[in-house]
């Protein structure tokens, strides 16, 4: 009885948790450029055309500016996600900003 109780919490707090969390993740890739535009920053990776990070003034742009040119110095690569669920990261897109840079 406890083990049925167990799964079903388990799967229902799943479901709930993935709900909650609609976002993008672009592809994992090296970054090439970053451009800093007025208060926009810009950015592009291998095989993927320019987005934007975000404006320079809001919570979070710097920190993930920091790791974008750490990435960039260093050679390694990134994923970049997006909080919309439909953002499409094929192509150029200024209007989406960042939400997570994760660096590898």
């Amino acid at each position: 009885m406890f083990k049925n109780v167990f799964v079903v919490l388990v799967f229902f707090l799943a479901t709930i948790s993935g709900e909650a969390v609609a976002r993008t993740d672009c592809p994992v890739a090296r970054v090439l450029h970053v451009q800093i535009e007025g208060k926009w920053v810009l950015y592009s990776q291998e095989g993927a055309p320019w987005r934007t990070l975000g404006d320079i003034t809001q919570t979070g742009t710097k920190e993930r500016l920091g790791a974008m040119l750490a990435a960039q110095m260093t050679g390694r690569p990134v994923m970049v996600a997006y909080e919309s669920d439909i953002y499409n990261c094929n192509v150029t897109d200024f209007s989406g900003h960042a939400f997570i840079v994760r660096t590898y």
